[in-house]
């Protein structure tokens, strides 16, 4: 069903009715159909509030036991054990252990608004929702699920621009990348503005309590300040979205040298664990991620529609005038060509990850298939062909 109008039982509820649910005492006694109707009502009036076009749909399934949800194509996955039975289930030596989570029912609220926060952003990328803030659109746009060449300390390898947390921080590089950051932010602040007003009206339950003190630990403002410190970089969460459109968009913009490096890596090392998932045929992880390889000419291309893109980015950007605008791409339209070139060089190394006109996935990885010639793009002074710029 995915993106639509998804009616429930508490249709008719108002806001306050339907919040109050989520009281422990209350949201304890739900059945599980009930328990799904509330988080899909929660998330329909949060599609609506945000200017959504449809609603997600929203499902339990059986999820590993440090996921708490997911989203692809419209619909939310929530994890069963935690949103239904309160529980996180692993298995140990042959046996099942179950840890008991004391503030369930505010957990699966707070995912909820964070796997909405993400459909969202997808609609937002995908020109669904049209919105005024370019910078938050360019920095989802270069966060999304696809691949460009990295070269890090001399090597030119495929990276993927939505970060895993494989490296080592990476969890910091996983959680600040623009579209987990906003995402995180947002179902933080939405959830303690219900647990406010339900509190304001009948006092504090220990759920609630319990939550508060995994945000007072491991909440936003806490991790904010930990990967400060760590990255020794007062601006990291900028300068790590600022990586991702330079590899995105082909700009070059001054970002503090160490945490580019990570960020390169970590693209690096998203991309392999991400390929190592697909080619052990992990079919159970749920994953919106569609793996396309390029050749180089369609490479030649995306490069080519990056330009444009950018222009057309530059254009809208109240922040810098149209000269500025028209200089700023014709230096990328010669970023452009030299990056043609180095993708071209990294064919030719024996332990780059090469682009190819087709690919084979076997148990060793990718194996290499030569790759077709390159060409200018139709970059000329008068900017790019087909459908390219008139500077």
């Amino acid at each position: 069903m995915s993106y639509g109008v998804h009616s429930t039982r508490y249709t008719n509820l108002s806001n306050e009715e339907l919040y109050l649910m989520y009281r422990e005492s209350a949201y304890s006694q739900l059945r599980e159909e009930e328990k799904l109707d509330l988080i899909q009502e929660t998330v329909n009036r949060d599609a609506v509030e945000r200017g959504e076009i449809g609603s997600p749909e929203v499902r339990f399934i059986d999820l590993p036991v440090n996921e708490s949800g997911n989203t692809a194509d419209g619909v939310i996955n929530i994890n069963r054990d935690m949103a239904v039975f309160g529980i996180q289930s692993c298995e140990y030596k042959g046996r099942v252990i179950n840890h008991n989570i004391e503030d369930y029912n505010i957990q699966t609220l707070n995912t909820a608004i964070h796997e909405n926060t993400h459909c969202i952003q997808s609609q937002i990328v995908e020109g669904i929702i049209d919105t005024d803030d370019l910078h938050m659109k360019s920095e989802y746009e270069a966060n999304d699920f696809t691949c460009s060449p990295v070269s890090l300390y001399g090597n030119t390898q495929l990276g993927c621009h939505y970060l895993v947390g494989e490296s080592p921080m990476g969890y910091y590089l996983y959680y600040f990348q623009p579209t987990e950051r906003d995402a995180y932010l947002r179902a933080e602040e939405k959830t303690g503005e219900i647990l406010n007003y339900i509190t304001a009206k009948y006092g504090n339950e220990h759920s609630f309590e319990q939550y508060n003190k995994s945000v007072e630990t491991t909440g936003y403002q806490v991790r904010e300040q930990e990967a400060i410190q760590l990255f020794n970089n007062p601006n990291f969460k900028n300068d790590l979205s600022q990586v991702l459109q330079n590899q995105y968009f082909k700009t070059d913009k001054l970002v503090d040298q160490r945490t580019e490096a990570m960020v390169k890596a970590e693209m690096i090392v998203s991309y392999n664990s991400l390929i190592q998932e697909i080619s052990m045929n992990m079919e159970e992880k749920n994953m919106s991620f569609d793996l396309k390889p390029v050749s180089l000419q369609q490479y030649n291309e995306s490069l080519r529609d990056s330009v444009n893109a950018f222009y057309e980015h530059s254009v809208n950007d109240n922040l810098i005038s149209n000269d500025e605008a028209v200089n700023e791409t014709a230096q990328m339209s010669e970023n452009y060509l030299a990056a043609i070139e180095e993708f071209q060089d990294a064919q030719l190394q024996s332990d780059g990850i090469e682009a190819y006109s087709e690919m084979d996935i076997d148990e060793e990885g990718i194996s290499s298939i030569e790759g077709d010639g390159i060409d200018d793009g139709g970059v000329e002074e008068g900017g790019l062909e087909e459908e390219g710029l008139g500077l």
